[in-house]
C-alpha cells in the first residue's frame, strides 16, 4: 500500500512539473500586448523584469527639475521619435525608446519597459510586470547609484510591495555603462585598480540581486567608449579613438561572471563596434556623429541659454543616426542593438 501511494505521489509530481515546464515554454512565446503582435491584452506576462542602471535603461526615474545634464531626458528634443508617447520627452535620454524598452519587448511582449519606481504610487500605473530603478547619470559610484537602487528594491521586497512570488521567473537588467569613467582620462597610467573597483561593484550588485531571489541577471558589458561622439568629436566624428578602459572593464566582468549560468553578459562592445565600424553592412548613414549635438563641447543635447536660445542642433532624420547624443543611441540604434541579442536571450529562456 505504501509503495502504491509513493508511486502515485511521484506520478502526480512528475505530471505537475511537466505541465509547469510546458507552460513556461509557451509563456515565453506569449506577446501580451495587442499592438505588439500578440495576445488578447488580458493575459499577464509570465516574466517579471527588474531594471537597474543608468540612462541606457532609465525610463523616467529622475523627477523633472531644472534643466541639467541628468534631467535632459525630460526636455525637448528628447522623445521626438516616440510616437507611443506623443513624440514628447518621457525622461528617456534618447529620441524614443531605450535598451530596457526593447528588452521588455523581447522578454514580455510589451511595448516598453516596466514603469519607473518613482511613479509606483500614481493611479493607473501597472507594476504587474516589473519595476524600473535605473537613473540617468548613475553608476557604481555616481548618482542614484547601483547600491542605492538595489537597496530600494530590497526595501520594497521587505515591505511586500514587491511580493516574493514576483521573483519566480524574474529577470534583471544591470546596465552600468560608463558614468563612472566620465571624468577619467583614458590614457592615465594606472587605470587597473580604479576599473577593478568599478567592476567589483557591478559583480557585488549582481550577487545582491541574485541573493534577493532573481532567477536570471542580464549584465551589460561596457560599450566602446572610444566610439562615443563624446570622444570622436575631437576628430570630427570620423573614427573611434583608442581607449583601454573598455577592454579592462569587460575582461574583468567576463572573468568574474562568465561561468555563472544565471548570468548573461550582453556584449555591447562587440555589437556597437560592429555597427559603427563595419565596412560591409552600413546600418546607419551616420555612425559616429550624434543626431543631437551641443554647440559647445561642454554642453549637452537640449541645453538652452538664459534667453531660451537653443545651444544644440538636432537632425531631421534620427533613424539614420546610431547615436542620439554624446553617449546614448537613438531609438533606431537601440532597436538594431537589441535585435542582435534577441535570439541569444530567447534561446536562454527556452532552456
Amino acid at each position: 500500500m505504501k509503495t502504491q501511494l509513493a508511486a502515485a505521489c511521484f506520478a502526480f509530481l512528475l505530471l505537475l512539473n511537466v505541465r509547469r515546464a510546458v507552460a513556461g515554454v509557451e509563456s515565453r512565446r506569449c506577446h501580451c500586448d495587442d499592438d505588439d503582435g500578440g495576445g488578447s491584452g488580458d493575459q499577464q506576462p509570465s516574466y517579471k523584469l527588474f531594471v537597474f542602471g543608468d540612462s541606457f535603461a532609465d525610463t523616467g526615474n529622475l523627477v523633472k527639475h531644472d534643466l541639467k545634464w541628468e534631467t535632459r531626458g525630460w526636455y525637448e528634443p528628447s522623445g521626438m521619435s516616440d510616437a507611443d508617447h506623443g513624440n514628447k520627452p518621457t525622461g528617456r535620454c534618447s529620441d524614443g525608446l531605450v535598451q530596457s524598452d526593447f528588452l521588455a519587448k523581447i522578454i514580455l511582449g510589451r511595448k516598453e519597459a516596466p514603469p519607473p519606481e518613482r511613479v509606483r504610487r500614481e493611479d493607473g500605473v501597472d507594476m504587474s510586470y516589473g519595476m524600473n530603478f535605473a537613473s540617468a547619470g548613475s553608476g557604481v559610484f555616481p548618482g542614484w547609484n547601483l547600491d542605492t537602487q538595489i537597496d530600494r528594491f530590497r526595501r520594497l521586497l521587505r515591505h511586500r510591495i514587491i511580493a516574493k512570488d514576483d521573483l519566480s521567473q524574474s529577470i534583471a537588467l544591470v546596465a552600468v555603462s560608463g558614468s563612472d569613467y566620465a571624468d577619467i582620462p583614458s590614457d592615465i597610467p594606472d587605470l587597473d585598480p580604479y576599473i577593478t573597483n568599478i567592476t567589483d561593484g557591478i559583480v557585488d550588485g549582481v550577487r545582491q540581486i541574485q541573493d534577493l531571489g532573481v532567477d536570471l541577471v542580464l549584465v551589460n558589458l561596457l560599450p566602446p567608449l572610444g566610439c562615443r561622439p563624446l570622444n570622436t568629436r575631437e576628430n570630427n566624428y570620423t573614427k573611434c579613438v583608442k581607449d583601454r578602459i573598455t577592454h579592462i572593464h569587460n575582461n574583468n566582468l567576463m572573468r568574474d561572471l562568465d561561468d555563472d549560468d544565471s548570468v548573461v553578459l550582453l556584449d555591447l562592445n562587440r555589437v556597437f563596434t560592429s555597427i559603427v565600424t563595419t565596412k560591409t553592412e552600413k546600418l546607419f548613414y551616420h555612425r559616429h556623429m550624434p543626431c543631437c549635438e551641443s554647440l559647445d563641447e561642454n554642453g549637452f543635447c537640449g541645453l538652452v541659454d538664459g534667453d531660451g536660445n537653443k545651444q544644440y542642433t538636432v537632425c531631421d532624420n534620427p533613424e539614420e543616426y546610431f547615436y542620439w547624443d554624446s553617449t546614448n543611441p537613438t531609438q533606431a540604434g537601440w532597436k538594431a542593438v537589441m535585435e542582435q541579442f534577441e535570439d541569444t536571450i530567447r534561446d536562454y529562456l527556452s532552456n
